[in-house]
């Protein structure tokens, strides 16, 4: 059977002329241009897009046979054995990739109660720290002495620790993220230490374009300040993840992240490394939750879905009830989880490689978003780069 079946041969090509005529009459009157979308200020999308608009053929942005993401879960790791049945629970029910949010420093007893039971070589194990003084490279000291006295090959680990030292701290600790980057690969070259943390540059799908090229100018200073140190940015691209907020506008959320790969593999061609694409862990943005927890159960379904349909890597879907300050409830938890398993194993998303190429409309957002953002990430190289301009 030929991998390429044309469906429309039958059906006679309709030109942009006859489409437009056909909305013109359809629309009894009302001017096309009520319909165009106001991204940003200079940023407009009309309402209809045709091939007759593009110069040539788009390929798939996805760098990869399918669209396997990681289903992910947020652990709050305050008590080890409450959060380790929580870790438990997850991956019993299906998720593949944890996010264990540390309030404090572990010591070796507290990360063996919390890591207990788990089989890290199946999973993706991953840190965050949200507390003062945290030394993320210690923590990865430890997490690789737990593996190593667990009997597992630590080549066969990946995770990830969110050490986003321009972020966190005034004097960024370069030379301990080089040094971390250099253990990671040498003893575990699945494990990304790297945090491009994207989210707080979120303001409102607006200042999209701003977002985007923040996150482009701070991932470009972690690749330079370590070339600085011995780290090619190649190795350094390889532990490196970048998170991203999603808000609620299914497809402008889509294209940030296919922007987001045709930016980086720019970044990586200017840097002469070989175009690999990032890791790209999404996360629900907070305005785009609400305090009525249905509201958010009905909402986590597309916002998922443009995850997935943009690239994403690993999803983060929030239970419903998070906006409420509440603890999360079994069911609210099983909810969230079963948003990614229905998108997986039920619409099958994790077959199709780049379900957006192709799509008129979303490959001109695409473009339009990575011109505006390539133009803005040069006005902040230009100002002498991330550490000067933001």
């Amino acid at each position: 059977m030929s991998e390429h079946i044309n469906l429309f041969g039958e059906f006679t090509p309709t030109s942009k002329a006859a489409w437009l005529a056909r909305i013109e009459k359809d629309l009894r009157g009302k001017p096309l241009s009520d319909l165009q979308f106001q991204l940003e200020e200079d940023i407009t999308l009309e309402p209809f897009y045709h091939p007759e608009d593009f110069s040539e053929s788009y390929e798939s942005l996805a760098g990869k046979a399918n669209n396997i993401w990681q289903i992910g879960e947020y652990v709050e790791a305050g008590k080890m054995n409450i959060a380790n049945q929580r870790a438990l629970e997850a991956l019993n029910c299906g998720a593949t990739a944890l996010l264990f949010e540390l309030r404090h420093e572990l010591n070796e007893d507290e990360l063996s109660k919390l890591l207990s039971g788990i089989e890290l070589e199946y999973i993706s194990t991953n840190f965050g720290q949200s507390f003062p003084g945290k030394k993320p490279s210690v923590l990865l000291e430890k997490f690789y002495n737990y593996v190593k006295s667990s009997g597992k090959n630590p080549a066969n680990i990946a995770g990830s620790i969110d050490f986003d030292a321009i972020l966190d701290w005034s004097e960024p600790p370069f030379d301990v993220l080089a040094n971390a980057v250099q253990f990671c690969s040498e003893n575990l070259p699945q494990f990304r230490i790297i945090e491009v943390d994207g989210r707080r540059f979120h303001s409102g799908v607006e200042r999209t374009s701003l977002e985007l090229a923040y996150i482009l100018a701070k991932g470009s200073e972690y690749l330079a300040q370590l070339s600085e140190r011995g780290i090619s940015p190649a190795v350094a691209n390889q532990h490196l993840q970048i998170a991203v907020a999603l808000s609620t506008s299914y497809f402008v959320e889509i294209a940030k992240l296919r922007a987001l790969k045709l930016l980086w593999a720019n970044l990586l061609q200017a840097y002469g490394a070989p175009v690999q694409m990032p890791l790209i862990e999404a996360h629900f943005a907070p305005e785009s939750q609400d305090n009525n927890p249905n509201t958010n159960m009905i909402r986590a379904a597309t916002q998922a879905l443009s995850a997935v349909v943009g690239g994403a890597d690993r999803l983060y879907v929030l239970p419903a009830n998070a906006e409420l300050g509440e603890d999360s409830t079994n069911f609210t938890r099983r909810i969230a989880r079963n948003v990614q398993h229905l998108l997986q194993m039920e619409s099958h998303m994790d077959k199709v490689a780049d379900a957006g190429a192709g799509s008129y409309y979303i490959e001109k957002l695409t473009d339009v978003l990575a011109e505006k953002v390539w133009a803005k990430f040069q006005e902040i190289e230009a100002q002498g780069g991330y550490l000067v301009a933001v």
